[in-house]
């Protein structure tokens, strides 16, 4: 769907920033992520990207769909 999405390094190493693969010691389901999920909570419903394809580190800003909608990179911290 051309969705992608990008996170600081503070973020992505904030003791709440998880990456779920099971959610009540179950695998989630399809309609919550499966098979991976990224949860930001510190990003107030940004950032909380379902059905992983990818990920990768870099030292740059990749910007992400909403940023190239002009929604500001950092919103929600």
């Amino acid at each position: 769907d051309r969705y992608y999405s990008s996170i600081d390094m503070a973020t992505a190493l904030h003791p709440q920033t998880i990456l779920a693969l099971e959610f009540g010691n179950q695998a989630l389901l399809p309609d919550y992520g499966y098979p991976l999920r990224l949860r930001v909570p510190t990003k107030l419903g940004f950032k909380n990207a379902k059905h992983i394809a990818a990920l990768f580190v870099s030292d740059s800003n990749p910007g992400g769909y909403w940023e190239d909608q002009g929604y500001n990179w950092f919103a929600g911290s």
